[in-house]
């Protein structure tokens, strides 16, 4: 049977029916970029550079499909498949070192309220990265997202701390969700 020669013209479709040598195309034109991306990202975590690369490309296998031409290209999209599987291992390298703190704690003796350095690097990674990506919100949306959703503060609150009705702050929110959604890709692919 013929098979269809991958070019730039034909890999996105190829690789929505599956055909493994469009994966093998991706990987070739943006191995690079994404090695880069996650690299850049899990520069506290190296080891895990291989293993997030390899589930990025996953991701890109499994959701082809939710790739939208109209909305981004599609190293764009890509590069957001990595930066959020980049910020997963991070949470998770984060849990991994607070557990593994917690098991140890007896064989130590710490002061109180000391933190394991390399659980405030990792958090601050992650910090960085969801500043980066909320950079394009407006400053009162990026705080009320933040507060929302990274803080984990109630509606109310919100509201009531900055003098606002919660149909205000819903406003707010729904309008922050949708440019994110516009500018990155949709949440589930990175589920």
């Amino acid at each position: 049977m013929f098979k269809k020669r991958i070019t730039d013209d034909n890999y996105i479709e190829l690789l929505r029916r599956k055909d493994e040598r469009a994966l093998e195309y991706v990987v070739v034109k943006y191995g690079g970029l994404l090695r880069s991306i996650l690299r850049n990202r899990l520069s506290l975590i190296p080891d895990m550079l291989d293993e997030c690369f390899d589930d990025v490309l996953m991701k890109v296998w499994e959701h082809a499909d939710d790739y939208d031409e109209t909305r981004c290209e599609f190293k764009s999209w890509l590069a957001a498949i990595a930066r959020y599987r980049a910020i997963d291992y991070l949470r998770k390298a984060r849990r991994e070192e607070e557990m593994m703190a917690g098991e140890s704690i007896d064989d130590m003796v710490t002061e109180p309220g000391a933190a394991d350095p390399r659980i405030a690097q990792i958090e601050d990674a992650i910090e960085s990265e969801a500043e980066q990506m909320l950079s394009c919100l407006s400053p009162k949306d990026r705080e009320i997202f933040k507060r929302i959703y990274i803080d984990g503060d109630s509606i109310e609150e919100v509201s009531r701390d900055m003098d606002m009705p919660k149909e205000q702050v819903y406003n707010h929110t729904s309008r922050s969700k949708k440019r994110l959604r516009k500018i990155y890709t949709p949440s589930r692919v990175m589920q």
